[in-house]
Order: structure tokens, then sequence, then C-alpha cells
């Protein structure tokens, strides 16, 4: 990924380490990263910034990265935007279509690694959508 194909990635944790964790894996990735240390911090950041993914925890201050969604699913200019939901909850514990996240990851051993992939197919599948959607505007 070149400087100038930079995807920005909202990432949203209120835990400093897992916080700082989970943007090294992302920068290192070629991504560009905006942190939000809340839900109500990282609403206001998806509001003021085009950006194309989150990356949120389920559990945060002020707003939970289930109620974000919700609230970015409710915006016209947001509403496609691919949603991750990192929780260290059991992954059976939570209906992922309930929120309307796209995926839900647990912060465990493979997060790196399932969180690259993840992002990355998400990503592709919005291009791949507005582009079909463009072409056949055309």
């Amino acid at each position: 990924m070149t400087s100038s194909e930079k995807k920005k990635i909202l990432l949203a944790e209120d835990d400093d380490s897992m916080r700082r964790f989970v943007e090294i894996i992302l920068r290192q990735a070629g991504y560009e990263v905006l942190l939000a240390e809340d839900g109500l911090q990282a609403m206001q950041i998806a509001l003021e910034n085009k950006i194309n993914a989150v990356v949120a925890d389920a559990i945060m201050p002020h707003l939970s990265g289930y109620d974000l969604c919700r609230m970015l699913r409710g915006n016209v200019e947001n509403k496609d935007i691919p949603f991750t939901i990192l929780s260290g909850l059991a992954q059976e514990n939570i209906g992922e279509s309930e929120y309307l996240a796209d995926a839900y990851l647990a912060k465990n051993a493979n997060l790196k690694e399932n969180l690259i992939s993840t992002l990355e197919k998400l990503i592709l599948e919005k291009e791949n959508v507005e582009k079909a959607k463009s072409e056949k505007a055309d």
C-alpha cells in the first residue's frame, strides 16, 4: 500500500495498552490510524473525517462499540463503513447481526492475523460494491 493509497481506520479502544497494541498492528499493515479513547470521541471523529473502516472495542465509556455501530449505521454518510467489534468475551455470547457489525473478533492470540485479514476483506468488498454502483450509474 503506498501512502497515496493509505486507508484510514478509526480505532476506538478505552484500554491504553490495547489501543496502542492494535494501533501498531494497523500501522505496520500500512493503514493510517485515527485514535479514540471512547465511543463518544469515536463518533465525533467518524463524523468529521472520511474513514475506510472502524475497529471498536465492545465495551467503552460514554458509548459502547455496539452503540457506536448502531449510530453510524443510522447516518447516511457512514452507514456502509466496514465495522469490526473487538471483545474479550466469547464470540457466541454476542449476536453480530443484532448490532449490525460486519465482523466480531475476540481479543486473543490470533488478533493480529484475524484483524488484518478481516479489514482487507471488508474494505475490498466495500470498494467492489462502490465500483459496481458507479459502473451501473454510467
